[in-house]
């Protein structure tokens, strides 16, 4: 009896982390400051985390993103777009090839927009 109620814990520990799994990103990221186009002189570059996802990373994201895709206006061509805040993914006409865009605020811990149209 014993033995089985040390399997069933065992099971109801172990199932839930199986379902867990790690999966590899791809893309890109870069170390700058606040300011993504012509930043001042002045301007601190290492104040902002920007991210650049690309396929099976970024098709998951756009796919979590439970709002509605809307035509990108800035890709064209019939890529769609989702946005929550300042994150966006975008879906190509093919429905092959995602993307998604966005920052960290490093000294806030916030997300920030990543991508300027």
């Amino acid at each position: 009896m014993r033995r089985i109620a040390a399997a069933l814990l065992l099971l109801t520990v172990a199932l839930p982390l199986a379902a867990a799994e790690d999966k590899l990103l791809t893309g890109s990221y870069d170390i700058a400051g606040k300011t993504m186009v012509d930043p001042s002189a002045t301007e601190a570059r290492d104040t902002h985390m920007y991210f650049a996802l690309s396929g099976v990373s970024a098709r998951d994201l756009y796919n979590s993103m439970k709002v509605k895709a809307k035509p990108d206006a800035c890709r064209g061509g019939g890529a769609l777009s989702k946005s929550i805040g300042q994150m966006r993914c975008t879906r190509s006409a093919s429905g092959k090839e995602f993307e998604c865009w966005f920052a960290i605020d490093i000294a806030n811990q916030r997300i920030t927009a990543g991508v300027v149209c």
